[in-house]
């Protein structure tokens, strides 16, 4: 019997953070080994046969722990410790499924323990502390990168300064910058950064476990913001990042008394429910 056989009459949200889009589950209703085998996330997060996503997430409670506990996983079908933008749109589904309150919340990951809540109706995250920050990395630049950096935002992130993001070739030139050596073993997430008019900046992102371009990265946003201020680019204590889809993330940093530990990061975007649905078949 082929693991699809469970999905039909399984109810869903579509969400998205910034064009970065999942596919929700209510861990309560839906069994999690019914919708996380690699089969399954990769028909589910199809984009001609299936719902179409980057992602898939399971919710459920995890008290006494924490609030809610999130399950993410890839479009590829690989779990990931902690993806930004999904843990915005956590922040909403949580609410909305009356597993927490707006006024705040704490989310249980692999990457660590997140507190979360709704301002406005905006998610904000308070990731856990940026490490392993290296200003330069043994990389060779290509034609109009000007400097590659590297920091663990829950997951591992090379961050490139260049002159125009828009021109960057980031299909041809993400695959190889994603599994390099230097990076470590899992390899990294690579965002590729230019100066926009205002003082805003506009990013990139190629992704691991989707292995292609994404619209949105919230761990991207909040790696590319702590280089940007390790080169001295910005001093602003919240720096704005657009998106592909258009839209903006924003990124507060606040310093810590800790050696090892540079920022502490809050993460501020988008968390929208586009559709519910029911699966009928995949």
């Amino acid at each position: 019997m082929s693991p699809r056989s469970t999905l039909p009459g399984i109810a869903f949200a579509k969400m998205t953070g910034s064009g970065n889009d999942f596919v929700f589950f209510d861990g309560r209703q839906v069994p999690l080994a019914h919708v996380t085998s690699p089969e399954v996330i990769k028909s589910i997060c199809n984009r001609h046969n299936g719902i179409g996503a980057d992602g898939i997430v399971v919710l459920e409670p995890a008290r006494p722990h924490a609030d809610v506990r999130i399950h993410y996983f890839n479009s590829d079908g690989t779990p990931a410790d902690l993806c930004g933008n999904a843990t915005l749109c956590s922040t909403a589904m949580s609410v909305l499924l009356g597993l927490a309150t707006d006024s705040g919340m704490t989310l249980a990951t692999p990457a660590g323990l997140i507190t979360s809540r709704l301002l406005a109706g905006h998610p904000e995250i308070d990731l856990q502390p940026v490490t392993a920050i290296r200003a330069d990395m043994p990389i060779d630049l290509a034609a109009g990168e000007q400097r590659i950096g590297f920091a663990v935002a829950g997951i591992p992130h090379l961050v490139i300064l260049c002159a125009d993001a828009d021109l960057v070739d980031v299909d041809g030139r993400g695959p190889l910058l994603r599994r390099h050596e230097a990076s470590g073993p899992s390899g990294a997430n690579v965002n590729w950064v230019s100066p926009m008019p205002g003082g805003q900046w506009r990013y990139r992102t190629f992704e691991r476990g989707v292995e292609g371009e994404t619209l949105a990265c919230g761990t991207g946003a909040v790696a590319t913001a702590v280089l940007l201020t390790a080169w001295g680019l910005t001093a602003a204590p919240t720096v704005t990042i657009r998106t592909s889809s258009g839209r903006d993330l924003e990124v507060r940093l606040t310093a810590t008394n800790s050696p090892d530990i540079a920022y502490q990061p809050t993460l501020r975007g988008e968390g929208r429910v586009v559709f519910r649905g029911v699966i009928a078949s995949l």
